[in-house]
């Protein structure tokens, strides 16, 4: 997987009556904290009032929460990697469409490590209040990392199959859990 081409850091705006290139600062941001796992970048651009939103889970208060969130993804895809395909600003919010892809090595979302490649597609609305992001909205295709991790059964299932995707679902996951309390072990 080749590693995306690093950000510089943008040059700060000084003449007040300027638009500062938000949408820049954002991918320096991603790119410091997704393709450089350097979690210190949330401390330097994210408010002590940050707050995201994330389809199904509870909000994210502040940039301490935020960070927590970022390591927990990094246990689980130590590999991981986002790529932006768009990004487009509109005064103080940046809107980015990226392709986020990892190995899944570790604990997510409860789903022991699988090995599984994944890849996420996200859109992501930041506001600034200067330089500073004050909230994140993301839309992402959690389903599809689901798929991938063979946690949802077939399409084509049937009543039946679903039943006997979750059954052998759970057995998967002692397996998993079990190899994964061997792998810790043996590495300690």
């Amino acid at each position: 997987m080749a590693k995306p081409e690093e950000t510089t850091k943008p040059e700060e705006t000084t003449a007040p009556d300027q638009l500062p290139e938000l949408k820049e600062l954002a991918a320096y941001i991603a790119d410091r904290v997704w393709n450089h796992a350097d979690l210190d970048t949330i401390d330097e651009y994210f408010l002590p009032h940050f707050v995201g939103h994330f389809p199904g889970l509870p909000d994210v208060h502040g940039p301490a929460d935020f960070k927590k969130m970022g390591a927990d993804l990094r246990k689980a895809l130590p590999d991981l990697q986002e790529r932006i395909l768009v990004r487009v600003q509109e005064r103080d919010r940046v809107f980015m469409k990226a392709v986020l892809t990892g190995t899944h090595r570790g604990d997510l979302m409860g789903i022991p490590p699988t090995g599984a490649a994944t890849v996420l597609t996200e859109m992501i609305i930041l506001r600034f209040e200067g330089r500073k992001v004050a909230e994140l909205w993301q839309q992402a295709d959690y389903m599809g990392v689901m798929e991938q991790l063979g946690v949802v059964p077939p399409k084509d299932a049937g009543p039946l199959g679903q039943i006997a995707h979750t059954f052998k679902l759970m057995g998967r996951f002692g397996v998993l859990k079990a190899k994964d309390a061997l792998r810790q072990r043996s590495a300690a």
